[in-house]
């Protein structure tokens, strides 16, 4: 569970930045669109939604948004380092979090 919901985190954390013009600019080579901002930020924030409703339902309302938080802290983290020293590959890294935890998905909720 703790696996799917820091791969989640990571995925939000990603999306989050990349609504931003400067984080968005070290990745993608294009032109900054407001709009493809807002949408960029939009899923993020229902990725940290869905990955809050995961926890609570995997570790109860005592714990569960403890857990998340740590979770959030760690990928938060783990995005810093990942943008500061590889920018470029960064999107690739939380696109491989994404799948890994929608793979990981059906075994840990199931």
């Amino acid at each position: 569970m703790l696996w799917l919901g820091l791969c989640l985190a990571l995925a939000a954390w990603c999306l989050l930045s990349l609504g931003l013009e400067k984080h968005h600019q070290q990745v993608f080579a294009g032109a900054f669109r407001p709009a493809r901002a807002r949408v960029l930020r939009g899923a993020g924030w229902a990725l940290l939604a869905l990955d809050f409703g995961l926890f609570a339902y995997g570790w109860g309302w005592a714990q569960g948004p403890i857990f998340w938080t740590a979770a959030l802290i760690v990928s938060a983290l783990a995005w810093t380092l990942l943008m500061t020293m590889a920018p470029k590959a960064s999107a690739k890294v939380a696109v491989a979090a994404l799948v890994s935890a929608f793979v990981a998905m059906p075994f840990w909720v199931g």
